[in-house]
């Protein structure tokens, strides 16, 4: 960075009379030029001059100059400089445990993905990790203390469905066209077939959207740019409209991932056969990637997951 100069303090003497002048150059961070080597002394019958105070506030840094104070009575010259400069380093683009997940698998595919923001969980977020079968995957747990990547200890808590909070994968593909059948693929399964007719249906920001009877309930399907949505009623006679709403409310504030395609699955228990617990699916292609997130009891911790997923490890 090239050097810019502080203002420079000069007492002139004139025709008997004292004269402060300050010039300056440059922008950006000043910083203050070193004082004389020697205090200057003057007498004048000038009438006094009171002391200035400069303030450059620049990227954080702010320099404070007492400028100049002269009397009559030969008081010298004073330049004082205070200078505070305050920098925030920005925060790591993952989380530690995230981080400590994603080494584990190897080999690593050059598409990989980890997300930047993890589910709520009531004590700690722990993890596992799986490289197997062509999909990079990472389960996140909820356990009481922290427990370190793959521990044998995370098999016992992952078998309670109340500890599991979600995961995501990355699953290369051969090819941009292979990736879009694995998702058209994911479409066919994971989304509930329409067993009726289907009609125009009202969801606050949901332009579009249709209801139809499935094998499971009622579904509200309906399109976000790229993306398919449902969200389906398990084992009610009425659409999850409440669900939607809140769903579609989030894609309209917030983007998903860039995506070629995509499909978001919501299936709310509407009955206690069903259970009680909402499950989320996100999964989504772009290029020859296919990247996939899920998510139980809370369908906004999947979106706001899926919407935070980055290139792993630079974020």
């Amino acid at each position: 960075m090239r050097t810019r100069w502080a203002p420079a303090v000069r007492l002139c003497l004139a025709s008997g009379t004292v004269g402060l002048l300050a010039s300056a150059c440059g922008a950006g961070v000043h910083r203050a030029s070193a004082p004389a080597s020697a205090p200057a002394s003057t007498t004048s019958s000038a009438p006094p001059v009171t002391a200035g105070v400069a303030a450059t506030t620049s990227l954080g840094t702010t320099t404070t100059s007492v400028l100049a104070t002269s009397t009559s009575r030969s008081e010298p010259t004073t330049t004082t400089t205070v200078s505070t400069t305050t920098s925030t380093a920005p925060p790591p683009a993952f989380a530690p445990v995230i981080d400590q997940a994603m080494q584990t698998i190897q080999p690593r595919p050059p598409g990989l993905e980890a997300p930047d923001a993890l589910p709520a969980a009531p004590g700690y977020v722990s993890a596992e990790a799986t490289g197997l079968g062509g999909t990079y995957s990472v389960t996140l747990v909820a356990t009481d203390k922290p427990v370190p990547v793959n521990s044998p200890q995370l098999a016992a808590v992952a078998a309670r469905q109340s500890s599991d909070l979600g995961s995501f994968s990355t699953i290369p593909a051969s090819s941009p066209a292979v990736a879009a059948e694995h998702v058209q693929g994911s479409q066919s399964s994971g989304l509930a077939p329409c067993a009726g007719p289907s009609s125009a249906a009202t969801v606050p920001g949901a332009t579009g959207a249709t209801s139809c009877p499935t094998p499971q309930g009622v579904a509200l399907n309906w399109h976000s740019a790229q993306w398919r949505v449902q969200v389906d009623g398990v084992g009610g006679a009425k659409a999850p409209v409440t669900t939607a709403a809140t769903v579609a409310g989030w894609l309209v504030s917030h983007s998903l991932p860039a995506a070629t395609g995509g499909v978001v699955s919501v299936s709310v228990p509407e009955s206690s056969e069903a259970g009680s617990t909402t499950s989320t699916e996100l999964m989504w292609y772009r290029g020859s990637d296919v990247y996939q997130v899920t998510a139980l009891r809370d369908e906004l911790a999947a979106l706001d997951m899926a919407a935070s997923m980055r290139p792993w490890p630079t974020g």
